[in-house]
């Protein structure tokens, strides 16, 4: 049960850094040739099992060169089933072009944190598209 508070206290410090960490105007930072969208603030309402399911999506040169899962508080096993369906790596080589025609399905059994994700990818696009141009 210690363990248990213990994680749990971990992870809300996590997600309330993440909520309370300066960001950039648009969501979206530039590295030298690499877009980084955040999807905190923009996907703020889009809410999974257990509450928002940011993510950050990695784009260079116009291509998605990775999408990962930011702290959140979803319930673990249900992020585990999304993150081993591959959902996050679907997009990987893609052009912003491409990834927006590309359709996303829900992953069985992690259904609400799945559907949840896919609008934070489709915000993301959008805002790495508009900061592309």
């Amino acid at each position: 049960m210690k363990n248990f508070i213990l994680i749990a206290g971990i992870v809300a410090l996590l997600v309330s850094v993440s909520l309370v960490a300066p960001s950039c105007g648009s969501g979206g930072r530039k590295g030298p040739d690499t877009l980084k969208v955040n999807t905190t603030s923009i996907g703020a309402a889009v809410i999974g099992y257990n509450g928002p399911t940011p993510l950050e999506i990695s784009v260079s040169q116009g291509i998605i060169t990775g999408i990962k899962a930011l702290p959140n508080q979803e319930t673990p096993r249900y992020l585990q089933r999304v993150l081993e369906s591959g959902l996050l790596e679907r997009l990987d080589g893609k052009t912003l072009e491409e990834a927006a025609q590309t359709q996303l399905d829900a992953v069985t059994g992690a259904t609400f944190t799945s559907e949840a994700m896919i609008q934070n990818i489709r915000l993301g696009l959008e805002q790495a598209a508009q900061e592309q141009h």
